[in-house]
Parts: C-alpha cells; sequence; structure tokens
C-alpha cells in the first residue's frame, strides 16, 4: 500500500494469482457477465441432463448468490463447470477481499481464529492459514448441509491491513460428518486446489 492510498483511504488493488484448478473447473468474475456466463453453461448442463425443472430454482439461486458476492467484495469465484455424471461436485470457491477496520492490522482478526476456530496454517511456509466451520440452510423447503474451508493470506504491499480469502463450500445431506465419504474427498480437493495459490508478478513488476 502506498502512502498516497494511505492518505486518501484507497483500497489497494488484489495482485494477479493462479491457481491449479481440476479438470472442467472455470473462473467467474462476480459481476453481471459472470452472472450470465454461469447460468447459460448451467442451463445447457441441465438440458443435456433432462432436468429443466431444476432451470427457474437455480436461476433464483444464482442470483442470491452473486449478489452476496458482490456485497461482500469479491474479485472471483470459481466453480466445476462439467463433468461427468458421477464425478460432480457440490463445491464452490469464493475469493473475497477483506480490509482492516480503520485502518489497522487484520492481526486481531486472525488471532481471534485461531484462538475460536482451530485455525491453523494450510502449508509449511505458513502463508495461508485455514479453518472450517459447518452449517445447514434451506433451499425451497428443504434443509441441506454445508461445510466451509475457508482460507486466508495477506495481500502483498498492505502491511496485513488487507487479506485475500477464499470460501470452498461444500452442500452434502444433513448429518454427514467432515470425516465421511464423500464429503471428507471434496475437503481434500479443496485443500489440493488452495495448496496450488501463488501470487503472480504483476506486469510492471516483470518487465
Amino acid at each position: 500500500m502506498s502512502l498516497r492510498d494511505e492518505l486518501l483511504g484507497t483500497r489497494p488493488e488484489v495482485p494477479p494469482f493462479q491457481l491449479i484448478l481440476p479438470p472442467g473447473w472455470v473462473e467467474h468474475a462476480p459481476d453481471q457477465a459472470g452472472e450470465q456466463a454461469m447460468l447459460a453453461r448451467a442451463s445447457d448442463r441441465l438440458r443435456r441432463q433432462h432436468r429443466p425443472d431444476l432451470n427457474a430454482q437455480l436461476r433464483t439461486l444464482a442470483r442470491q448468490a452473486f449478489a452476496d458476492l458482490r456485497r461482500l467484495d469479491a474479485v472471483a469465484y470459481f466453480v466445476q463447470d462439467s463433468a461427468p455424471d458421477d464425478a460432480i461436485m457440490p463445491m464452490s470457491i469464493t475469493a473475497t477481499r477483506m480490509t482492516a477496520p480503520d485502518g489497522g492490522t487484520l492481526d486481531a482478526q486472525v488471532s481471534e481464529l485461531i484462538r475460536s476456530h482451530g485455525a491453523r496454517a494450510l502449508n509449511e511456509d505458513r502463508a495461508m492459514i485455514r479453518w472450517e466451520r459447518s452449517g445447514t440452510h434451506e433451499v425451497n423447503g428443504d434443509r441441506i448441509g454445508s461445510h466451509t474451508v475457508s482460507y486466508l493470506t495477506p495481500i502483498p504491499g498492505t502491511r496485513r491491513r488487507s487479506a485475500l480469502r477464499f470460501a470452498a463450500v461444500i452442500a452434502h445431506p444433513v448429518g454427514t460428518a467432515p470425516s465421511e465419504h464423500p464429503l471428507a474427498g471434496f475437503i481434500y480437493t479443496a485443500d489440493a486446489i488452495m495448496g496450488t495459490f501463488a501470487w503472480m508478478p504483476r506486469t510492471e513488476d516483470a518487465r
């Protein structure tokens, strides 16, 4: 973060980063164009699976999800775009920006995540922490379980005042434990994806 940004109170841009995604996964921007692109692919997939009855439900959920993404200052959304029927993952990953209040650092929030939510380092380099939580949601009168694996890493140049948070949200039948199949496998997949995270050099830095 530059002195000018500090004085003006502006948010720094999120530097480019990379994730190595499994086959069939794609990245969407959390904007109107990204929402429409995701809906078009999903609608086509439902038609090919002879489930047009789910299209209206999908659109309702997607509109709410993308509205939430924009409210949370999301920068990217990752989801499985294509897969055989026996390899579908009920999981998505969102990347959102976190900024400390009042110009401070995120150290207190990180300490609270470690103390109260069991956050720990994802890898030996300790550049990213992870934590988990479970919950339930109601969709059209049905209760479904959701397990969220969150990851947090500081944004370079912000002096730990801003961070990038990734949230892998996995839908599952109510009552499924994180250690049970197939939920345990989806959690492993989320960790494997996030283990490939790396900041990329800015264009001006690479010159």
